[in-house]
């Protein structure tokens, strides 16, 4: 699931973790303590500004392509993939898992996926995982890491962390009973976590730029506490994960959480995150929801969503997601999405005059005072939020009044139809087209130009690039539809 990096190997080579000599852990050590005092000191009163972000950003970078090249030689094992089929097949028979009319095939630049070996109808069964045989919040705390998952504040209320851990900790762990499924694994990732200082600049104008760099933030901070904890924690001694964990090993099992997990019922809880084993080889296609989770028997059941011809690629809907969170957290993009948009950042000023009367009106159509208001493609590209928004950001206290009594006919600025004056309407049209048209200038090549370059891109600068398109594409239908409604 998602883009995959390093899908084939030429063989496989397994050894032992590498040794640091005793200065170079006293080295790493203190540039660990560096990351963590960056990632974890009192935010300042006032919100920094793009460049103080990057700044900061830039610099956490660095120390942790310090904390890289001291740790370069401590390797995972690897495997080649392709060798690894028969092994991960009789593994999934030994665990109930039922698989009908697909085999695993390597797509290129999509990685491995799943290949109809047979005509399939629609609405035919075509994957069946029993619990037993996915890799769980459950299972990481039955693991030798239970007791650390049991106390660590952080482990108990982010199940996604915990399963880095758990996947990172049997990966290493010959003896783990899940090593031919993790051995199958994708060696790297496409996520923004694997992307050079370059290639996330690139991003320049994107929301996804602001969201990378928090996101890089967010794991090299994890990346320095765990390890911290594993450097000091007398019983973290004997645990195989000890002296495999890497900012580059933490990486790999946190892409291959972001990519690949998905929630399942738990009797008396609210779910639990897992990655299933067969059903997680399945990549993207634009379609209906096809996959289940059967509390009965137990298992997660994936049916076919269209019908599909023998030769064909066997694919799933990973369902309503814009591009930017494909981008981040499956590390690809998908051209003609129908579920995209743009996020734009709007609020009221705590000094309007009008701050209060215009919170409240929003607040009672459930909308925030601050906070990312969506574009979204075609004809009718202004989201109902964001209409609502810009038509309250607008309004004098003539106009607030007129509107804030009556709650079912404050639902109508949520429409384009609504009548709220020449005066509310010709602001909102003009504020907008002034927004979308700053927001055109922040990218530094046109759509033009990315449609030019396109064909021409690979690896992380097509992601990139593809991105980039997809959001001047969006901007593009609004500056069409508000340049029409602009007053003459």
């Amino acid at each position: 699931m998602g883009k995959k990096r390093n899908a084939k190997k030429s063989g496989s080579k397994v050894t032992g973790p590498v040794k640091l000599l005793p200065q170079t852990r006293t080295e790493l050590s203190a540039l660990v303590d560096e990351v963590f005092k960056r990632c974890t000191k009192v935010p300042s009163a006032t919100a920094p500004n793009a460049a103080q972000e990057w700044a900061e950003y830039t610099e956490i970078f660095q120390l942790i392509q310090n904390i890289r090249n001291l740790e370069k030689d401590v390797l995972l094992p690897s495997y080649s993939r392709e060798e690894q089929i028969p092994t991960f097949m009789s593994w999934l028979k030994e665990k109930g898992v039922k698989i009908s009319g697909v085999e695993i095939s390597d797509f290129d630049q999509q990685g491995f996926g799943l290949m109809t070996t047979e005509d399939l109808q629609q609405g035919v069964e075509v994957i069946d995982v029993p619990l037993e045989a996915m890799m769980t919040e459950d299972t990481a705390r039955k693991s030798y890491l239970g007791p650390l998952i049991e106390r660590d504040p952080i482990l108990q209320h982010m199940g996604n962390v915990s399963l880095a851990l758990h996947v990172l900790g049997e990966y290493v762990n010959p003896q783990s009973p899940w090593q031919p499924y993790l051995r199958i694994l994708p060696a790297s990732y496409s996520t923004t976590l694997y992307f050079s200082q370059e290639e996330i600049l690139g991003l320049k104008g994107s929301p996804a730029l602001e969201e990378a760099v928090r996101q890089f933030r967010n794991i090299a901070r994890q990346y320095s506490y765990f390890y911290r904890i594993l450097h000091s924690l007398p019983e973290a001694r004997s645990w195989p994960i000890k002296d495999y964990f890497t900012f580059d090993a933490y990486r790999w099992a946190v892409s291959t959480i972001m990519t690949r997990q998905n929630r399942v019922p738990t009797k008396g809880a609210s779910g639990q995150l897992a990655l299933i084993p067969a059903w997680d080889m399945c990549n993207h296609e634009q379609g209906i929801y096809s996959t289940d989770y059967d509390e009965e028997k137990n298992c997660c059941v994936c049916l076919a969503q269209k019908d599909f011809k023998k030769g064909d690629q066997f694919t799933i809907y990973y369902g309503k997601r814009h591009n930017v969170e494909l981008f981040l957290h499956n590390g690809f993009v998908e051209i003609g999405n129908e579920n995209d948009s743009l996020a734009i950042k709007l609020g009221v000023s705590k000094n309007d005059p009008l701050h209060d009367e215009k919170v409240a009106l929003l607040t009672s159509l459930g909308l925030p005072s601050s906070g990312s208001f969506m574009l979204i493609p075609g004809l009718h590209p202004i989201s109902p939020g964001l209409l609502a928004f810009t038509r309250i950001f607008c309004m004098d206290k003539v106009s607030l009044d007129k509107w804030k009594d009556d709650g079912e006919k404050a639902k109508g600025l949520l429409h384009e139809d609504c009548d709220v004056g020449t005066t509310v309407q010709d602001k909102t049209w003009r504020f907008l087209h002034t927004r979308v048209s700053l927001l055109i200038r922040a990218y530094p090549t046109t759509l033009e130009e990315d449609q030019a370059a396109l064909p021409t891109l690979k690896g992380n600068e097509a992601i990139i690039r593809s991105l980039l398109m997809c959001e001047k594409m969006i901007l593009k239908d609004a500056m069409t539809y508000l340049s029409a409604l602009l007053p003459k």
